[in-house]
Protein backbone atom coordinates (compact mmCIF):
# COMPACT_ATOMS: atom_id res chain seq x y z
CA UNK A 1 0.00 0.00 0.00
CA UNK A 2 0.94 3.29 -0.69
CA UNK A 3 0.58 5.43 2.49
CA UNK A 4 -1.75 8.82 2.73
CA UNK A 5 0.17 12.34 2.76
CA UNK A 6 0.26 13.54 6.17
CA UNK A 7 -1.10 16.64 7.10
CA UNK A 8 1.62 18.33 8.86
CA UNK A 9 5.09 16.64 10.21
CA UNK A 10 7.70 17.52 12.64
CA UNK A 11 11.26 16.15 11.58
CA UNK A 12 14.20 16.45 14.42
CA UNK A 13 17.51 17.46 13.29
CA UNK A 14 19.14 16.99 16.77
CA UNK A 15 22.58 15.67 15.29
CA UNK A 16 22.67 18.99 13.54
CA UNK A 17 21.92 20.57 16.58
CA UNK A 18 25.07 22.92 17.61
CA UNK A 19 23.63 22.68 21.14
CA UNK A 20 23.53 19.06 21.47
CA UNK A 21 25.04 17.05 18.43
CA UNK A 22 23.00 13.73 18.98
CA UNK A 23 20.81 12.40 21.11
CA UNK A 24 22.50 11.07 24.17
CA UNK A 25 26.03 10.19 25.64
CA UNK A 26 27.31 7.03 24.58
CA UNK A 27 30.59 4.79 25.91
CA UNK A 28 33.23 4.10 22.57
CA UNK A 29 35.11 0.91 22.82
CA UNK A 30 37.41 1.18 25.67
CA UNK A 31 35.35 2.75 27.73
CA UNK A 32 33.31 1.74 30.83
CA UNK A 33 31.01 2.99 33.99
CA UNK A 34 33.83 3.90 35.77
CA UNK A 35 34.48 6.90 33.56
CA UNK A 36 31.16 8.12 34.30
CA UNK A 37 32.08 8.51 37.87
CA UNK A 38 35.69 9.88 36.98
CA UNK A 39 34.02 13.07 35.57
CA UNK A 40 31.55 13.46 38.40
CA UNK A 41 33.83 14.17 40.66
CA UNK A 42 34.85 17.71 41.13
CA UNK A 43 37.66 20.09 39.65
CA UNK A 44 39.87 22.19 42.03
CA UNK A 45 36.17 22.22 44.21
CA UNK A 46 35.79 25.02 41.68
CA UNK A 47 34.51 22.82 38.46
CA UNK A 48 31.57 20.06 38.18
CA UNK A 49 30.26 18.67 35.61
CA UNK A 50 26.88 17.10 35.42
CA UNK A 51 24.55 15.86 32.96
CA UNK A 52 22.97 11.98 31.44
CA UNK A 53 26.42 11.26 30.63
CA UNK A 54 27.82 11.69 34.50
CA UNK A 55 25.29 9.72 35.88
CA UNK A 56 27.13 6.35 36.61
CA UNK A 57 24.11 4.92 38.24
CA UNK A 58 21.90 5.07 35.13
CA UNK A 59 22.81 7.36 32.04
CA UNK A 60 21.32 8.50 28.82
CA UNK A 61 17.58 9.20 30.33
CA UNK A 62 16.12 12.48 30.96
CA UNK A 63 16.10 11.93 35.11
CA UNK A 64 19.81 10.63 34.49
CA UNK A 65 20.33 14.38 33.74
CA UNK A 66 18.14 15.74 36.70
CA UNK A 67 19.63 13.06 39.35
CA UNK A 68 23.66 14.08 38.40
CA UNK A 69 22.78 17.91 38.80
CA UNK A 70 21.13 17.63 42.29
CA UNK A 71 24.16 15.28 43.18
CA UNK A 72 26.85 18.21 42.01
CA UNK A 73 24.37 20.30 43.74
CA UNK A 74 25.14 18.90 46.68
CA UNK A 75 29.30 18.77 45.99
CA UNK A 76 28.92 22.28 45.42
CA UNK A 77 27.33 23.09 48.87
CA UNK A 78 29.36 21.43 50.41
CA UNK A 79 32.21 23.52 49.56
CA UNK A 80 30.41 26.73 51.24
CA UNK A 81 29.73 28.12 47.90
CA UNK A 82 27.21 30.90 47.82
CA UNK A 83 27.40 32.12 44.42
CA UNK A 84 27.07 29.47 41.79
CA UNK A 85 26.94 29.86 37.59
CA UNK A 86 25.11 27.16 36.39
CA UNK A 87 25.47 26.00 32.38
CA UNK A 88 22.70 24.72 30.33
CA UNK A 89 19.09 24.90 31.70
CA UNK A 90 18.02 21.20 30.62
CA UNK A 91 16.86 19.20 33.14
CA UNK A 92 20.18 18.78 34.95
CA UNK A 93 20.71 22.33 34.84
CA UNK A 94 17.80 22.62 36.44
CA UNK A 95 17.62 20.59 38.87
CA UNK A 96 20.93 22.55 39.91
CA UNK A 97 20.00 25.53 40.20
CA UNK A 98 16.59 24.41 42.20
CA UNK A 99 18.57 22.65 44.30
CA UNK A 100 21.36 25.37 45.10
CA UNK A 101 18.33 27.84 45.43
CA UNK A 102 16.63 25.28 48.32
CA UNK A 103 19.71 25.74 50.06
CA UNK A 104 19.97 29.65 50.19
CA UNK A 105 22.86 29.45 47.16
CA UNK A 106 22.89 32.21 44.76
CA UNK A 107 22.01 30.53 41.25
CA UNK A 108 22.74 31.98 38.01
CA UNK A 109 21.76 29.76 35.29
CA UNK A 110 22.70 30.55 31.83
CA UNK A 111 21.80 29.12 28.03
CA UNK A 112 22.78 29.27 25.10
CA UNK A 113 19.40 28.64 23.23
CA UNK A 114 16.11 31.06 23.24
CA UNK A 115 14.37 28.10 25.33
CA UNK A 116 15.14 25.91 28.46
CA UNK A 117 15.29 22.40 28.49
CA UNK A 118 18.21 20.96 26.07
CA UNK A 119 17.32 17.98 24.53
CA UNK A 120 14.12 18.02 26.04
CA UNK A 121 11.60 20.19 23.63
CA UNK A 122 7.42 19.90 23.44
CA UNK A 123 6.37 21.48 20.19
CA UNK A 124 3.14 22.40 18.79
CA UNK A 125 2.04 20.32 15.63
CA UNK A 126 -1.56 20.54 13.82
CA UNK A 127 -2.37 22.61 17.36
CA UNK A 128 -1.35 19.67 19.32
CA UNK A 129 1.80 19.70 22.04
CA UNK A 130 4.19 16.71 20.97
CA UNK A 131 7.60 16.28 22.29
CA UNK A 132 10.56 15.51 19.94
CA UNK A 133 13.22 15.47 21.84
CA UNK A 134 13.52 13.08 25.36
CA UNK A 135 9.40 11.50 25.63
CA UNK A 136 9.36 8.96 28.47
CA UNK A 137 9.92 8.83 31.88
CA UNK A 138 11.76 5.96 32.23
CA UNK A 139 12.53 3.68 35.01
CA UNK A 140 9.33 4.94 36.45
CA UNK A 141 9.02 3.67 39.82
CA UNK A 142 12.73 5.12 40.72
CA UNK A 143 12.44 8.23 38.77
CA UNK A 144 12.19 11.58 40.54
CA UNK A 145 9.96 13.60 38.10
CA UNK A 146 7.71 10.72 37.68
CA UNK A 147 7.03 11.54 41.39
CA UNK A 148 7.18 15.20 40.44
CA UNK A 149 4.56 14.46 37.41
CA UNK A 150 2.27 12.51 40.10
CA UNK A 151 2.17 15.65 42.38
CA UNK A 152 1.21 18.01 39.55
CA UNK A 153 -1.07 15.59 38.55
CA UNK A 154 0.03 15.61 35.07
CA UNK A 155 -1.58 12.87 32.50
CA UNK A 156 0.43 9.87 31.90
CA UNK A 157 0.45 6.67 29.95
CA UNK A 158 2.27 3.76 30.37
CA UNK A 159 4.50 1.56 27.51
CA UNK A 160 5.00 -1.86 27.45
CA UNK A 161 8.09 -1.88 25.21
CA UNK A 162 8.10 -6.23 25.59
CA UNK A 163 5.05 -6.38 23.70
CA UNK A 164 4.58 -4.19 20.80
CA UNK A 165 2.45 -4.59 17.74
CA UNK A 166 5.27 -5.79 15.44
CA UNK A 167 6.28 -7.16 12.22
CA UNK A 168 9.55 -7.59 10.14
CA UNK A 169 9.26 -7.38 6.19
CA UNK A 170 10.39 -11.18 5.34
CA UNK A 171 7.78 -13.23 7.58
CA UNK A 172 6.54 -14.17 11.08
CA UNK A 173 9.04 -12.60 13.85
CA UNK A 174 10.06 -15.08 17.01
CA UNK A 175 10.79 -13.59 20.18
CA UNK A 176 13.55 -10.35 19.50
CA UNK A 177 13.37 -10.03 23.67
CA UNK A 178 15.10 -14.00 24.13
CA UNK A 179 17.25 -13.33 21.17
CA UNK A 180 18.61 -10.26 22.79
CA UNK A 181 19.14 -11.74 26.39
CA UNK A 182 21.11 -14.89 24.58
CA UNK A 183 23.38 -12.24 22.92
CA UNK A 184 24.17 -10.25 26.22
CA UNK A 185 25.11 -13.56 27.92
CA UNK A 186 27.29 -14.57 25.61
CA UNK A 187 28.91 -11.49 24.45
CA UNK A 188 32.58 -11.02 26.25
CA UNK A 189 32.76 -7.82 27.41
CA UNK A 190 36.79 -7.81 27.58
CA UNK A 191 36.56 -7.79 23.59
CA UNK A 192 35.40 -5.05 20.77
CA UNK A 193 31.57 -5.81 21.09
CA UNK A 194 31.22 -5.97 17.37
CA UNK A 195 33.69 -9.07 16.80
CA UNK A 196 32.36 -10.00 20.25
CA UNK A 197 28.69 -9.79 18.10
CA UNK A 198 30.15 -11.71 15.30
CA UNK A 199 31.46 -14.57 16.89
CA UNK A 200 28.37 -15.33 18.93
CA UNK A 201 26.55 -15.01 15.54
CA UNK A 202 28.56 -17.34 13.53
CA UNK A 203 27.60 -20.01 16.14
CA UNK A 204 24.32 -19.94 15.27
CA UNK A 205 22.10 -21.56 12.36
CA UNK A 206 20.31 -18.88 9.80
CA UNK A 207 16.94 -18.63 11.45
CA UNK A 208 18.48 -17.68 14.66
CA UNK A 209 20.60 -15.43 13.33
CA UNK A 210 17.88 -13.14 11.52
CA UNK A 211 16.23 -13.21 14.99
CA UNK A 212 19.52 -11.85 16.89
CA UNK A 213 20.20 -9.62 14.11
CA UNK A 214 17.09 -7.52 14.60
CA UNK A 215 16.94 -7.65 18.23
CA UNK A 216 20.66 -5.92 17.63
CA UNK A 217 18.81 -3.36 15.35
CA UNK A 218 16.39 -2.61 17.95
CA UNK A 219 17.49 -3.42 21.39
CA UNK A 220 21.01 -2.44 20.99
CA UNK A 221 21.72 0.12 17.89
CA UNK A 222 17.95 1.51 18.20
CA UNK A 223 18.87 2.01 21.77
CA UNK A 224 22.38 3.33 21.74
CA UNK A 225 22.06 5.20 18.52
CA UNK A 226 25.30 3.92 16.74
CA UNK A 227 27.16 0.65 15.03
CA UNK A 228 28.32 -2.07 16.92
CA UNK A 229 31.99 -0.67 15.99
CA UNK A 230 31.87 2.69 17.61
CA UNK A 231 29.90 0.92 20.87
CA UNK A 232 31.63 -0.19 24.39
CA UNK A 233 30.48 -3.99 25.02
CA UNK A 234 29.45 -2.62 28.34
CA UNK A 235 26.73 -0.83 26.63
CA UNK A 236 25.43 -4.06 26.82
CA UNK A 237 24.76 -3.79 30.21
CA UNK A 238 23.90 -0.23 30.65
CA UNK A 239 19.98 0.16 31.56
CA UNK A 240 17.84 1.48 29.10
CA UNK A 241 13.52 1.48 28.45
CA UNK A 242 11.22 -1.02 29.55
CA UNK A 243 10.89 -0.25 33.30
CA UNK A 244 7.23 0.77 33.61
CA UNK A 245 7.92 3.45 31.37
CA UNK A 246 5.18 6.12 30.91
CA UNK A 247 4.90 9.19 28.45
CA UNK A 248 2.82 12.89 28.86
CA UNK A 249 0.41 13.38 26.64
CA UNK A 250 0.88 16.90 26.94
CA UNK A 251 4.59 17.05 26.86
CA UNK A 252 7.27 17.39 28.91
CA UNK A 253 7.20 20.91 28.69
CA UNK A 254 4.73 20.77 31.63
CA UNK A 255 7.33 19.58 34.12
CA UNK A 256 10.39 21.59 32.46
CA UNK A 257 8.17 24.88 32.86
CA UNK A 258 8.00 23.29 37.21
CA UNK A 259 11.19 23.12 37.47
CA UNK A 260 12.12 26.49 36.13
CA UNK A 261 9.61 28.56 38.00
CA UNK A 262 11.59 30.77 40.21
CA UNK A 263 15.20 30.49 39.04
CA UNK A 264 16.95 33.06 37.14
CA UNK A 265 17.52 31.66 33.81
CA UNK A 266 19.72 33.74 31.11
CA UNK A 267 18.28 32.81 27.88
CA UNK A 268 20.93 33.09 24.23
CA UNK A 269 24.09 33.35 26.72
CA UNK A 270 26.49 30.31 24.90
CA UNK A 271 29.43 29.69 26.90
CA UNK A 272 32.78 29.30 24.79
CA UNK A 273 35.28 29.72 28.08
CA UNK A 274 35.59 28.66 31.89
CA UNK A 275 38.11 29.81 33.86
CA UNK A 276 38.94 29.40 37.74
CA UNK A 277 41.51 29.81 40.46
CA UNK A 278 42.02 29.79 44.07
CA UNK A 279 39.49 32.56 44.73
CA UNK A 280 36.52 31.17 42.16
CA UNK A 281 35.15 30.75 38.48
CA UNK A 282 34.37 33.74 35.82
CA UNK A 283 32.25 32.94 32.99
CA UNK A 284 31.28 35.48 30.24
CA UNK A 285 32.02 38.03 32.56
CA UNK A 286 30.27 36.95 35.69
CA UNK A 287 32.54 35.75 38.48
CA UNK A 288 31.14 32.79 41.11
CA UNK A 289 32.17 30.57 43.64
CA UNK A 290 31.68 27.68 41.60
CA UNK A 291 30.34 26.40 38.25
CA UNK A 292 28.19 23.33 37.38
CA UNK A 293 28.53 22.77 33.60
CA UNK A 294 25.75 20.48 32.58
CA UNK A 295 26.51 20.91 28.36
CA UNK A 296 26.63 17.39 26.38
CA UNK A 297 29.79 15.70 25.65
CA UNK A 298 30.80 16.94 22.28
CA UNK A 299 29.97 20.96 23.22
CA UNK A 300 32.06 19.85 26.26
CA UNK A 301 34.71 18.95 24.43
CA UNK A 302 34.85 22.08 22.37
CA UNK A 303 35.27 24.62 25.33
CA UNK A 304 38.14 26.22 26.79
CA UNK A 305 39.44 25.73 30.01
CA UNK A 306 41.79 27.91 32.08
CA UNK A 307 43.64 25.97 33.82
CA UNK A 308 42.49 23.08 31.16
CA UNK A 309 41.46 20.08 32.37
CA UNK A 310 43.31 17.52 34.39
CA UNK A 311 44.63 15.07 31.45
CA UNK A 312 42.65 12.24 33.34
CA UNK A 313 39.44 13.69 32.43
CA UNK A 314 40.65 14.70 29.27
CA UNK A 315 41.49 11.12 28.07
CA UNK A 316 38.06 10.03 29.41
CA UNK A 317 36.25 11.92 27.40
CA UNK A 318 37.42 10.93 24.28
CA UNK A 319 36.01 7.53 25.18
CA UNK A 320 32.28 9.26 25.04
CA UNK A 321 30.34 10.47 21.63
CA UNK A 322 26.98 10.89 20.83
CA UNK A 323 24.60 8.49 19.61
CA UNK A 324 22.89 9.62 16.65
CA UNK A 325 18.55 9.12 17.07
CA UNK A 326 16.50 11.49 15.40
CA UNK A 327 12.49 11.47 15.27
CA UNK A 328 9.90 12.17 13.13
CA UNK A 329 6.01 13.27 14.56
CA UNK A 330 3.19 13.11 11.49
CA UNK A 331 -0.46 14.03 11.75
CA UNK A 332 -3.24 12.76 9.70
CA UNK A 333 -6.27 13.59 8.76
CA UNK A 334 -7.56 9.78 9.97
CA UNK A 335 -5.63 6.95 11.73
CA UNK A 336 -5.03 4.26 8.72
CA UNK A 337 -2.58 2.09 10.47
CA UNK A 338 -3.31 -1.34 12.55
CA UNK A 339 -4.12 -0.31 16.20
CA UNK A 340 -1.70 -1.77 19.56
CA UNK A 341 -2.68 -2.06 22.55
CA UNK A 342 -0.53 0.45 23.99
CA UNK A 343 0.42 2.20 20.79
CA UNK A 344 3.89 0.51 20.99
CA UNK A 345 4.80 -0.64 17.31
CA UNK A 346 8.18 -2.21 15.65
CA UNK A 347 9.32 -2.95 12.22
CA UNK A 348 12.14 -5.04 11.40
CA UNK A 349 13.50 -3.57 8.15
CA UNK A 350 16.52 -4.47 6.13
CA UNK A 351 18.65 -2.18 6.48
CA UNK A 352 17.20 -0.88 9.43
CA UNK A 353 15.18 2.81 9.20
CA UNK A 354 12.48 3.60 10.79
CA UNK A 355 12.18 1.08 13.39
CA UNK A 356 10.45 1.78 16.70
CA UNK A 357 6.82 3.93 16.81
CA UNK A 358 4.73 5.57 19.54
CA UNK A 359 0.87 6.00 18.12
CA UNK A 360 0.07 8.97 20.06
CA UNK A 361 -4.04 9.18 18.71
CA UNK A 362 -5.90 8.13 21.42
CA UNK A 363 -3.62 10.17 24.08
CA UNK A 364 -3.81 13.32 22.22
CA UNK A 365 -7.17 12.96 20.38
CA UNK A 366 -6.01 13.29 16.97
CA UNK A 367 -4.24 10.93 14.12
CA UNK A 368 -0.20 11.67 15.63
CA UNK A 369 2.05 8.90 15.26
CA UNK A 370 5.88 9.55 16.62
CA UNK A 371 8.81 7.47 14.40
CA UNK A 372 12.15 7.04 16.12
CA UNK A 373 15.27 6.40 13.71
CA UNK A 374 19.21 5.80 15.23
CA UNK A 375 22.52 5.11 13.82
CA UNK A 376 23.67 4.80 10.34
CA UNK A 377 19.87 4.82 9.35
CA UNK A 378 20.14 8.44 10.26
CA UNK A 379 22.34 9.10 7.75
CA UNK A 380 21.31 7.02 4.97
CA UNK A 381 17.53 8.58 5.55
CA UNK A 382 18.69 12.12 6.09
CA UNK A 383 21.15 13.13 4.26
CA UNK A 384 20.72 15.79 1.64
CA UNK A 385 17.29 15.00 2.35
CA UNK A 386 14.55 18.08 3.33
CA UNK A 387 12.31 17.59 6.37
CA UNK A 388 9.36 16.69 4.12
CA UNK A 389 11.42 14.34 2.31
CA UNK A 390 12.27 12.45 5.05
CA UNK A 391 9.05 12.68 6.60
CA UNK A 392 7.38 11.34 3.43
CA UNK A 393 10.18 8.24 3.12
CA UNK A 394 9.01 7.64 7.20
CA UNK A 395 5.55 7.48 5.82
CA UNK A 396 6.28 4.93 3.17
CA UNK A 397 8.00 2.80 5.83
CA UNK A 398 5.34 2.89 8.18
CA UNK A 399 3.14 1.48 5.74
CA UNK A 400 5.00 -1.22 5.03
CA UNK A 401 5.03 -2.31 8.18
CA UNK A 402 1.37 -1.88 8.23
CA UNK A 403 1.27 -4.26 5.34
CA UNK A 404 3.06 -6.89 7.35
CA UNK A 405 0.60 -6.71 9.98
CA UNK A 406 -2.32 -7.65 7.67
CA UNK A 407 -0.25 -10.09 5.79
CA UNK A 408 1.08 -12.15 9.07
CA UNK A 409 -2.44 -11.71 10.46
CA UNK A 410 -4.29 -13.16 7.29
Amino acid sequence: MSAPRPLAWHVTRWCDDPYSQGAYSALLPGGDVSLRHLLSTPIDNRLFLAGEAFNHAHAAMTHSAWDSGLRAAQAVAATQARKVIVIGAGFAGLGAARALQAQGVEAYVLEARDRIGGRVHSASLGGHCVDVGAAWLQQYALNPLARRAEQLGLERRPTDFSQPLAAAWDGPLPDINRAYEGLKAAVDRTQPLASGVERYLATLGADEQRVARYAIDANLILEAGLPLEQLSAHTLDEEGVGHGDQFLPQGYGQLLEDAGAGLDIRLKHAVQHIAWDAHGVQVNGLRADACICTVPIPVLKQMHFSPGLPQAYRQALELFTMGRLEKVVLQFEERWWPVSRDGYLRWYDAPANWGEWLDLTDAVGAPLIAGLIAGDAVDRHYRDKTDQQVALDACEKLAAWAVAIRRNND
